[in-house]
């Protein structure tokens, strides 16, 4: 080949080279990571595999210019030994500048982290947590019962036991071992369609209803040991399915037009609240003292507040809803409902009341920050426990992506953004942690929980398993047990991952 020759294939092979390196770059960035490299990460890359194809270059001129006898090599050889000295230098040259620029790569890409942690004005941390995480291990697991898709109804956390709601009845797991302690499995031809967010006083309820007939059947269940204190049937439409509570010894349920009170221990009614015509209960909860019931009435709404002992009104407060709307009861005390109206300009938000029904505070369901999560209906649809606790109310938030990928906190004083905490994947669920703390599941190469300060949103210990797991579905919760261990209840099981497991 002569050296007229041989610069068009050295071109060819360096371009060829920055061309297949680019392309190598950014499609496998983009695939696996979700994120297209850009600047240093690209140029180093291209580098690098263009010295490949010049030290390749090198190596096959190397081979044609090696003699194949013993006898003296043609002149011409000489000049192809030079070319490939001079290909050699060309590689070596490329290979340190890779080199430079994976350097300088290193040293500018930790100067632009530092630079936007400290041009942040967010009183949290956004970047991902602390590298010094807890090695952890999924210690037990139980495998998918359900159906593909099929949807559980809750869970309740019972100290070292937590309770799964599913279709097929109501799981109790030891959070040890994740052996069954008890189990309550649903009648033939029945499905669990209902549970009481939480239990007190070691009593639950729930719910059982046949294939497109009402909610129908109310069972009180003792946490302790799984046993049926009482069941009833309720006529007419049957039980509201996010409206059973329990609070200070009486369960309280929306049914039949009314709202009724029993004993949580007997199922004697106390007490109860007619409703009048043309209306309808969106949402019920209580605890010991208060119980909340959102009532809409036309195209109008409102909180009745209710002594949960007597069912006397303590007061009652309009809602700012003029259509059709869905509620929730985010908590009792406070006061905090979610609120989501048809109406696209109506009330999409967090509403915050004192304990004489005065409003305090609205959040909007969208806004700067994203689409904020809630549980039940409203908003996003997206099943999510919302920790309330030191004046705060903290939630999942999602802007950029198709699901959350950011945990932020509110004022329930002025509704102001107190910090927020962004996750590199995706945010699944919120939990309360130990010593107040904030926990966050996350699906960050496989399942991981992080600890959030809940004054400040910064990242504390993290448990993440040492071996990637990829077991969490869509709608996940989280418990945490007080042995130290994680329990994730995934309530849809889309392609085989387990019901329930645990991370220590």
């Amino acid at each position: 080949m002569t050296r007229e020759r041989s610069a068009p294939v050295t071109a060819a092979v360096l371009l060829s080279g920055a061309a297949f390196g680019a392309a190598a770059v950014f499609l496998g960035a983009g695939v696996v990571a979700g994120s297209w490299p850009r600047g240093w990460a690209a140029l180093v890359c291209a580098l690098v595999l263009v010295a490949l194809g010049v030290t390749g270059l090198v190596a096959g001129r190397r081979n044609r210019t090696t003699p194949q006898d013993t006898g003296p090599a043609p002149a011409k050889n000489d000049t192809g030994a030079a070319r490939g000295r001079s290909s050699a230098l060309v590689a070596g040259i490329v290979w340190l500048l890779a080199l430079a620029a994976a350097g300088t790569w290193g040293v500018v890409g930790a100067d632009d982290d530092d630079d936007e942690d400290r041009a942040s004005d967010k009183p949290a941390a956004t970047a991902s947590p602390s590298p010094s995480a807890a090695k952890a291990s999924v210690v037990w697991s139980v495998p998918a019962a359900a159906a593909q898709q099929d949807e559980g109804v809750g869970a309740w956390a019972l100290g070292d036991t937590v309770a799964q709601g599913r279709i097929d009845g109501l799981f109790a797991y030891g959070s040890a071992d994740g052996a069954v302690r008890w189990s309550i499995p649903a009648p033939t031809r029945e499905a669990l369609c209902g549970m009481s967010q939480d239990t007190e006083q070691g009593i639950g309820l729930v719910a059982h209803g046949r294939h497109e007939k009402p909610c129908s059947t109310l069972l009180a269940v003792r946490t302790s040991d799984g046993k049926v204190l009482w069941r009833t049937s309720v006529t007419g439409e049957g039980l509201l399915t996010r409206g059973l509570a329990v609070g200070g010894g009486t369960a309280v349920t929306s049914e039949d037009g009314a709202v009724r009170a029993r004993s949580s221990e007997t199922g004697v009614q106390r007490w109860q609240r007619v409703l009048a015509r043309g209306c309808a209960v969106r949402a019920v909860d209580a605890d010991a003292t208060r119980t909340l019931v959102v009532e809409q009435c036309g195209r109008s709404a409102r909180l009745v507040a209710l002594d949960t002992r007597t069912g006397a009104q303590r007061w009652l407060r309009e809602l700012p809803v003029e259509s059709h709307a869905v509620a929730t009861v985010v908590s009792v005390s406070p006061v905090i409902l979610g609120v989501h109206e048809d109406d696209k300009r109506g009330t999409r938000a967090f509403l915050g009341f004192d304990d004489h029904g005065t409003p305090t505070v609205t959040i909007p369901l969208s806004g700067p920050e994203g689409q904020l999560s809630a549980p039940g209906n409203v908003g996003d649809g997206r099943t999510s426990r919302i920790v309330v606790r030191d004046g705060l109310l903290v939630t999942l938030a999602e802007r950029d992506r198709l699901v959350p990928s950011k945990v932020v906190a509110y004022s329930l004083e002025d509704g102001r953004k107190a910090w927020e905490y962004g996750s590199e994947q995706q945010a699944a669920a919120l939990g309360a942690g130990p010593d107040g703390h904030v926990a966050l599941l996350e699906d960050y190469r496989g399942t991981r929980v992080v600890l959030l300060d809940p004054a400040t949103g910064r990242p504390g210990r993290v448990i993440e398993p040492e071996h990637r797991n990829d077991r969490l579905s869509i709608h996940p919760e989280l418990v945490a047990a007080p042995d130290g261990r994680y329990v994730v209840l995934n309530h849809i099981v889309m392609h085989g991952e387990p019901s329930v497991f645990a991370l220590r």
